[in-house]
């Protein structure tokens, strides 16, 4: 009966330690949800969907701010994908045990490094010669996500059984061609790699803050931008009612966006599993 009651007692915490990653997830959402129902209802929605963000103006349109985070992130990608394949290519083919254990100690290492650290990188070596710029947001957020996309990517690449590529070297076929196969062979997973990588970008806020301008114009590639997240932390502390509302409303549509992109890339990665 003793064991019975402790095994119950282990289940209830177990179930209970489950759930509460979700649950604390839709509590969140619904607080942020609940934070920006004035904005909600004192901002017409096509106020809230258009092109200028101002508060000292009283317009709160958010588009700016949507465009300016996806395009820094999407850029990003475009940057971190064909640097961070190169190098899972390397790792995951080429590399020796020792030389694949060292470099992914140091990617992992770059990869969590603090934000605030990449910040001041990019401000003091990006933002002399781009200006606070889109350009520079997007290096910056290059430099962050490329690690993760690597790591990731490279675990995919690993899963491809080695006589495929064996089996390619047989034949005389070349290592390029090998390459072309695993990759191919492995492509959802990059896919979800790629995928999952842009979740960071989508929620880095410090270090782009630092270089990107902050500014709630249009994206430029040579222009000051602000990214939902950078005006959150610009703006929230002195931000009062439906300008704190407005910012609710921000983060909840960041939220939604991460959700989205994190669901997708882990759809993805399951594909490539089974």
């Amino acid at each position: 009966m003793f064991r019975s009651a402790d095994a119950r007692l282990g289940w209830g915490l177990t179930a209970a330690l489950g759930l509460l990653p979700p649950i604390a997830v839709v509590a969140l959402g619904g607080f942020m949800l609940a934070s920006a129902l004035t904005a909600l209802r004192q901002v017409p929605i096509a106020e809230l969907a258009s092109a200028t963000w101002s508060p000292l103006a009283g317009r709160f349109g958010l588009l700016p701010l949507i465009l300016g985070t996806a395009t820094s992130t999407v850029l990003a990608l475009l940057l971190a994908v064909p640097l961070g394949l190169a190098a899972a290519l390397y790792l995951a083919l080429y590399a020796g045990p020792r030389t694949r254990a060292a470099a992914d100690a140091a990617v992992a290492l770059l990869g969590g490094m603090p934000s605030v650290v990449i910040g001041l990188w990019g401000m003091t070596w990006i933002v002399p010669a781009t200006g606070n710029s889109l350009a520079a947001a997007v290096l910056v957020l290059a430099l962050m996500i490329t690690p993760t996309f690597t790591l990731l990517a490279g675990a995919a690449l690993r899963q491809v059984p080695a006589s495929l590529v064996e089996a390619a070297r047989a034949l005389g076929l070349g290592e390029d061609v090998a390459a072309a196969l695993v990759v191919r062979h492995a492509r959802w997973g990059i896919l979800g790699a790629a995928t999952l990588a842009a979740t960071r970008g989508l929620g880095e806020a410090v270090a782009v803050s630092m270089v990107a301008g902050n500014v709630g114009n249009l994206p430029s590639l040579l222009g000051p931008v602000a990214t939902l997240t950078t005006t959150l932390i610009v703006e929230f502390d002195g931000a009062t009612g439906v300008h704190r509302s407005a910012l609710y409303l921000a983060a909840a549509v960041v939220m939604a966006l991460i959700a989205a992109v994190s669901l997708a890339g882990r759809s993805l990665q399951r594909r490539g599993r089974s």
